[in-house]
């Protein structure tokens, strides 16, 4: 007969067994993914790239974080990237060159191995993540030359980010996007079905640096103010499920998922979709920057080249 803390260590270690092939199937970061540039462009004058981790991320650049593999990415361009601990301030602006804020939540999440627990918290996910003088900081803080990246996914992260998309103009439809009668997760964008704008994160530096081929991984459509350009844009027959109670309420959606402006001396980018500028795995499924021919990562890399000022 087994002694009992041989029994006890026994069911621990199937537990944990359990636990890690549960978490093998969760989304997460990519860890095997790694990012090649040829040229990084701030190796000889880097600049303060801050990934928002202050507001209930749910991606973040943390070692656990699901926007890891995009920082990793940001890095091998030159880039000194942090994590962003603190409300938005004046003070804690000052300095960064661009301000990354990824699916920001009006209340925490607990997560073990990515999976969501069903723990409550106070609030809610789609609640304003931000209050309105951290929206007015940033504002500011952009009008005056920063640069801002914005991305609010699916569900319930537009509502939470709606704040602070429309302090510059952007409408943001915080449901689900989709194309009836086409595949939509991934939803693809491309130069041969005209759904890629033309703007310099699209053109890149050179033939060689070119964005041909975008694919999307469901998230929320957004609407551009005058002067923005559509960098990803979506067919008029596309479609947005948008929470109403405990129902989806299928609306019209916005024009695009993808965005590029400027305001006052600064520039923003707002997409729409999270998952397609970070690497990331779901039951062992590739998708995002590591999905085979897309030009996903060459998108990221424009994107933060053109709001620090390279492109």
């Amino acid at each position: 007969m087994k002694s009992r803390p041989l029994v006890a260590c026994g069911a621990l270690a199937a537990a944990l067994l359990g636990l890690g092939v549960w978490g093998s199937r969760a989304q997460r970061a990519d860890y095997g993914w790694r990012p090649r540039v040829r040229d990084p462009v701030f190796a000889s004058r880097p600049i303060l790239v801050v990934v928002d981790e202050a507001h209930d991320n749910a991606s973040t650049a943390s070692i656990a974080g699901r926007y890891w593999p995009f920082a990793r990415l940001l890095r091998a361009d030159g880039c000194d990237v942090r994590r962003g601990k603190a409300p938005f301030t004046a003070g804690s602006l000052s300095g960064v060159s661009i301000l990354v804020v990824a699916n920001a939540a009006g209340a925490p999440k607990p997560q073990l191995f990515g999976i969501n627990l069903p723990v409550r918290t106070d609030g809610k996910r789609s609640d304003p993540a931000f209050t309105p003088s951290e929206i007015a900081a940033v504002k500011r803080w952009v009008e005056g030359g920063g640069s801002l990246l914005l991305v609010a996914d699916h569900a319930p992260f537009g509502s939470a980010a709606a704040g602070l998309a429309a302090a510059f103009g952007v409408k943001m439809h915080a449901g689900f996007a989709g194309v009836p009668s086409e595949e939509s997760d991934p939803l693809l964008f491309s130069a041969e079905n005209g759904r890629l704008g033309d703007h310099p994160i699209l053109r890149g530096s050179g033939p060689e640096n070119e964005v041909r081929r975008v694919m999307t991984f469901t998230g929320q459509s957004l609407d551009g103010p005058p002067g923005a350009t559509v960098l990803l844009r979506l067919p008029a027959t596309a479609v947005e499920a948008v929470p109403r109670g405990d129902a989806l309420v299928e609306e019209r959606a916005g024009e695009a998922q993808g965005l590029a402006l400027e305001q006052g001396k600064g520039r923003v980018v707002v997409f729409g979709e999270a998952g397609m500028l970070t690497a990331q795995v779901a039951a062992w499924e590739p998708f995002g920057m590591n999905v085979p021919g897309n030009d996903n990562a060459r998108l990221a890399l424009n994107v933060v080249r053109w709001l620090g000022r390279r492109l």
